[in-house]
């Protein structure tokens, strides 16, 4: 049962569930949660979670014979039945598909374009360098940004802040498991960024995209003071400082030397872990 529900990354779910909540209500200042409740947040979650489900579970059908060389996954998903594997891809569909009707003909368009790009991501866009983690990065950024859609008074600047800081770091960290898994890509015949152009090439793209992203939060961070009282924003500097820039920098330096497949494991659960501290730095607005 653990190794089912593992198909469907549930740590990944609560960090966009998460995050899109938190977004919604602490970056709105007249927000409460009745509000939210009746405007509709519920399904855009159902829908964003629906969408994410999908593509966890065929990029996994798809990806199996990699997975088995690269030894990534604690669990195959094709010891399920084909027809079991094809309801649950149609259930997220309909979920999707409804939930976006739910809310507006915008998000119903979001959720189908969403879905069709996982499918062909999963078929094709994943074994071309950095289109396919080009696309990933993209869909984190809407996941975020379509909130607006739906609250309008959420801050806007903010709003596009932690988008923009979600979808950098989820290109790092594509980049970061192309790396992970380039025995299994090289094999099969992909051609991600360390097969065709080498782990130094994928280093220093990841390198870049990281520092430049602490210059981004800085620069952020000096816009950012006008929402806070003075103690509150030094405490809030403090906590940005400790818990995600620092871990960034140092991220940023590992990579640059990384070659080894548990180098570039131990690189992505790192910075998972600054996309769940980015997250909780929500908290404080």
């Amino acid at each position: 049962m653990y190794n089912y529900f593992a198909l469907y990354r549930p740590v990944n779910l609560l960090f966009i569930a998460l995050a899109q909540f938190l977004c919604a209500y602490y970056l709105d200042p007249s927000a409460s949660i009745n509000q939210l409740w009746s405007i509709g947040i519920l399904w855009i979650i159902m829908g964003t979670l629906a969408c994410s489900s999908f593509g966890y579970w065929i990029n996994d059908f798809f990806d199996t014979e990699r997975d088995l060389i690269n030894k990534t996954k604690t669990y195959d998903i094709t010891v399920l039945p084909r027809f079991v594997i094809y309801m649950h891809l149609i259930v997220f569909v309909l979920i999707a598909v409804f939930s976006g009707q739910m809310l507006s003909p915008l998000f119903l368009y979001i959720y189908i374009f969403t879905l069709s790009s996982l499918s062909l991501y999963s078929i094709i866009l994943k074994n071309i360098a950095f289109l396919g983690n080009l696309l990933i990065a993209f869909l984190s950024f809407i996941s975020i940004f379509m909130l607006l859609f739906l609250f309008p008074d959420i801050d806007y600047a903010l709003l596009f802040h932690f988008a923009a800081l979600a979808s950098i770091l989820t290109l790092c960290r594509e980049l970061v498991k192309d790396g992970e898994d380039a025995e299994g890509d090289r094999l099969t015949s992909a051609k991600t960024v360390p097969v065709l152009f080498g782990t130094n090439t994928l280093n220093i793209s990841v390198y870049v995209l990281l520092i430049f992203t602490i210059s981004f939060s800085v620069i952020s961070l000096y816009h950012q003071r006008i929402y806070f009282p003075e103690t509150l924003r030094y405490v809030y500097y403090l906590y940005y400082l400790l818990f995600i820039l620092i871990p960034l920098y140092t991220i940023a330096v590992d990579v640059r030397y990384a070659q080894h497949k548990d180098e570039y494991t131990n690189l992505s659960l790192k910075i998972k872990y600054v996309l769940a501290t980015g997250i909780l730095s929500l908290l404080f607005f």
